[in-house]
């Protein structure tokens, strides 16, 4: 690990020892009402002891310009024709819409460690979950209209980061909650005037552990419907195809900082401005981050990255003494420059995209085969794949007609997702990653003894009830079916996997929400040591 409040989301680039199991992160305090630790300089692998955050974050308040505090407002900068302008020419990728409400409204469950606020359940529940737990704030939140102008609005969709988590609801407002030591939350949380009592602030861990809108994203009218959270990196993406990030990017040695110039960017602001045609305005329509790297895909089929790209993951090469011009977003080209996108997806230290044309790409770390690009030979270097590399067996043409729809990636693992709801996994398998049992073919003769360089296929028990949707942690991936079952399988030190205080692997594909059941499980995410899920009783409509 690189810092000590970094989670197991952001273990090691390097390849570990094949034998023993991935480093259990220290044990975090699970007292009631256990403080979160302001920003740390201890290199150490894990955590300190909590204990109370100053009120101050020196760090934090040098982010928006030198000295000076961030004012909550974020100024739009579109082009100077952008709210008069008229799209005639038809997107190749549509812009991204509002998903369709259901009554009642999606509830929150949440589950893994909690220690950092992640959960979004306030100062008093910042222990360990072993099974998914309701958000009662969010509950709450439903009764009382919080969350939409129409009765029993909920929340949309979820993100979870290293030590921290996005909601997005009804009205399309960001929510965050958790650790804010590297501005990943999107709102400022230090120094915050009490309004109830002049002359104090309110305290940080309220702040952090309750969900609080981004406020800036509300004063611009930006109604979210993409989310996506890294290690202290985040970003949005609106109806209207706008993107907004903010956050902070970690190289390996330790801070690479936002930009050039900017160690932590507090409050969203613009990234990237688009070219914009006669009748032709490219917008943003996809998200995707990994540990320290964003990946983006436009209307047009354009991939655009930018972040850490040491291991290769912006797929392009960055020179050591020049890293933080990774931090400058730039175009990938998946193979020639007439290939569109239309997916796009993210490991800890991968990026994947997949083309008009049915192929699927992969570049970034590669130490154990979870670009799925292959192993062309061992005795070389291959622990990196620089330029985007064509993954084998998942071509629309490989998959007789299906294609792939998702991709989420872990550590040394990754996941993918095809149209019929077909599961397949590569990279680490030493400890249930790729949700496959000790016996089965893939490892009879294998080359490598911890782990698979191309993709196989995952199997579930039910085979009339296609996955939907995918999600992945460090170690530990999550999925969601068309009939609202939940599946957790990898290993999860903290309960990540959401099995039980004794259940910290599972081989193949465990159940942790029934398909036959008073709920359904309609979203799923996975973060470095928690995860969430949107769960909606089956009456709803």
């Amino acid at each position: 690990m690189e810092k000590v409040r970094r989670s197991a989301r952001t273990a090691s680039a390097s390849k570990p020892a094949p034998a023993p199991p991935p480093e259990k992160p220290a044990a975090r305090g699970k007292a009631r009402g256990a403080k979160r630790p302001a920003t740390p300089t201890d290199p150490s692998p894990s955590p300190p002891p909590e204990q109370k955050r100053s009120k101050t974050d020196e760090s934090l308040k040098e982010s928006n310009g030198a000295g000076r505090k961030p004012s909550g407002k974020v100024t739009k900068k579109p082009s100077k024709s952008a709210a008069d302008f008229v799209q005639t020419k038809p997107y190749f990728n549509p812009l991204p819409t509002v998903p369709k409400p259901r009554r009642p409204g999606l509830l929150l469950f949440a589950w893994g460690a909690g220690n950092f606020g992640q959960f979004g359940m306030g100062e008093d529940q910042l222990g360990e979950l072993h099974k998914p737990t309701r958000n009662k704030w969010v509950e709450q939140g439903v009764a009382e209209g919080r969350f939409g102008s129409t009765d029993g609005a909920g929340l949309e969709s979820i993100a979870a980061g290293g030590l921290y988590s996005l909601f997005v609801d009804e009205n399309g407002t960001v929510w965050s909650c958790g650790t804010n030591d590297d501005a990943a939350l999107g709102r400022i949380t230090s120094e915050v005037p009490d309004p109830d009592k002049p002359g104090e602030f309110l305290d940080v861990d309220t702040l952090t552990a309750t969900p609080h809108p981004v406020q800036s994203l509300v004063d611009e009218n930006f109604r979210a419907v993409r989310i996506a959270a890294g290690d202290s990196i985040s970003a949005a993406i609106s109806t209207n195809g706008d993107l907004r990030a903010w956050g902070h990017f970690r190289a390996n040695e330790g801070a690479l900082g936002f930009s050039s110039g900017l160690k932590h960017q507090v409050l969203p602001i613009p990234i990237l401005e688009l070219p914009v045609k006669p009748g032709d305005m490219e917008k943003f329509v996809a998200v995707a981050a990994g540990n320290n790297h964003i990946i983006v895909m436009t209307t047009h089929g354009n991939v655009y990255t930018w972040g850490a790209g040491e291991q290769g993951q912006l797929g392009r090469k960055v020179i050591e003494r020049r890293k933080i011009h990774g931090t400058v977003p730039e175009r990938v080209i998946l193979g020639t420059r007439s290939r569109k996108a239309i997916v796009i997806g993210a490991g800890n230290y991968t990026s994947f995209a997949v083309d008009d044309q049915g192929d699927v790409w992969g570049w970034g770390l590669n130490t154990m085969g979870q670009t799925g690009t292959g192993i062309p030979n061992a005795k070389l270097d291959h622990t990196e794949v620089h330029l985007p590399k064509r993954v084998i067996g998942l071509s629309r043409h490989e998959l007789n007609g299906e294609s792939v729809v998702e991709i989420a990636g872990g550590e040394h693992h990754t996941v993918f997702l095809t149209s019929g709801g077909r599961v397949f996994a590569v990279g680490r398998s030493d400890y249930g990653q790729l949700g496959l049992p000790e016996d089965d073919p893939a490892f009879e003769d294998r080359e490598f003894p911890d782990y698979l360089a191309t993709p196989v296929h995952v199997p579930f028990t039910e085979h009339d009830d296609p996955v939907r949707h995918i999600a992945v942690g460090t170690h530990f991936n999550m999925a969601v079916t068309e009939g609202g079952a939940l599946y957790a399988w990898g290993q999860g030190e903290q309960s990540e996997l959401g099995l039980g205080a004794d259940e910290d692997k599972a081989e193949t594909p465990t159940t942790v929400v029934r398909r036959v059941g008073p709920f359904a499980a309609c979203d799923v995410a996975c973060g470095g040591q928690h995860a969430l899920a949107l769960l909606g009783k089956k009456t709803a409509t």
